[in-house]
């Protein structure tokens, strides 16, 4: 009887916040829409799927959203997109406080240009049943779901009757079960199931208990990768015997003030090697940004991620090593996870 033979893990590349408007849109009509990312081209073609959250409608609509006013609003062109097709990005994450910065119309707007340039999307819909479905992305053998939820913005929530994006209030205890319970019914369908999470104040130092313990929650109801963005800054990355979450995976493109404490404009890019059953490995990229543009960091840039990364992972249980011009970062003492 012969044993089959185990499939190659499945390397997941997940990057941070994608915003393709305001400044970003001349750099790319001035240098192209390979400008972006085009320097990392070679570490985007070694994985073999590649997920980022947009920030940003894909709209001509000039209206902004009708609800109460806010100080910024993101919407890129319909041909900001072929940043992501140049960029090979085969998912986006919709749940955000951006994509309806354009009104109902520019979310189906961004929906039909995503789906008529072949990708994916998860978070937004035209009704609640659409906005919180998970998505499923099979490569190489491998069946990935995605669930994507965002904890701000609550204006943009989806309903029965409107469009808009999956909105949960994690501050709620009733929505974190039904987050929970929601993870339960759906891990078992899939290899591995991905929860992309906007949350967390922008400029958050640390992370609060009440999001490790939801962290720890859904990985016990049966997610593999916890996807975090919103800050706009590296914060740790937290391990389970199966499991990991990263709880923000910062920015990647935009046009966004300098924070000089947080620099923002020094980030990480993931490969997670997904292998039977658990996460086998964590790599992180350091990146810097520059207007409008991501590229591998020089290496003073690269010194002070690691040592920024170190202190986060630290307090998350993790460990952190050199990996030639990246990072590994391992499960350290299990003391560090709640």
């Amino acid at each position: 009887m012969s044993v089959p033979r185990p499939r190659a893990p499945l390397r997941l590349l997940l990057g941070g916040d994608v915003m393709l408007g305001r400044g970003v849109a001349p750099v790319l009509e001035a240098l192209g829409p390979a400008y972006p990312l085009e320097a990392l081209s070679r570490l985007i073609a070694d994985a073999d799927l590649f997920f980022v959250n947009l920030e940003c409608a894909l709209s001509a609509r000039q209206q902004r959203f009708a609800g109460a006013a806010k100080a910024f609003y993101f919407r890129a062109g319909p041909d900001a997109v072929r940043a992501l097709t140049a960029a090979g990005v085969d998912l986006v994450t919709l749940a955000n406080n951006h994509v309806l910065d354009a009104d109902v119309g520019g979310l189906a707007d961004t929906l039909s240009i995503l789906a008529q340039h072949g990708i994916a999307s998860v978070g937004a819909g035209a009704d609640l049943a659409a906005a919180s479905e998970v998505r499923a992305m099979e490569c190489r053998g491998w069946r990935l779901g995605v669930l994507a939820v965002c904890d701000h913005q609550a204006d943009f929530a989806a309903a029965q009757d409107r469009p808009g994006i999956h909105y949960l209030d994690l501050e709620d205890a009733r929505s974190r079960r039904r987050l929970v319970e929601r993870v339960r019914a759906e891990a078992p369908r899939f290899d591995h199931l991905v929860v992309s999470l906007h949350w967390l104040p922008n400029w958050v130092p640390s992370i609060p208990p009440l999001y490790r313990r939801l962290a720890g929650e859904l990985v016990g109801a049966g997610a593999r990768v916890l996807w975090g963005h919103s800050p706009h800054h590296i914060l740790g990355t937290q391990w389970w015997p199966r499991a990991v979450a990263l709880y923000s995976t910062g920015d990647l493109i935009d046009d966004y003030a300098l924070d000089l404490h947080f620099r923002n404009d020094r980030q990480l890019l993931y490969l997670l090697e997904l292998g039977e059953g658990r996460v086998a490995r964590v790599i992180a990229y350091p990146l810097g940004l520059r207007f409008g543009r991501a590229e591998p960091a020089d290496a003073d840039v690269r010194r002070w991620i690691e040592a920024w990364l170190r202190y986060a992972c630290a307090a998350l249980g993790s460990q952190v090593f050199a990996s030639g011009q990246a990072f590994e970062i391992r499960r350290g003492s299990p003391r560090g996870n709640p």
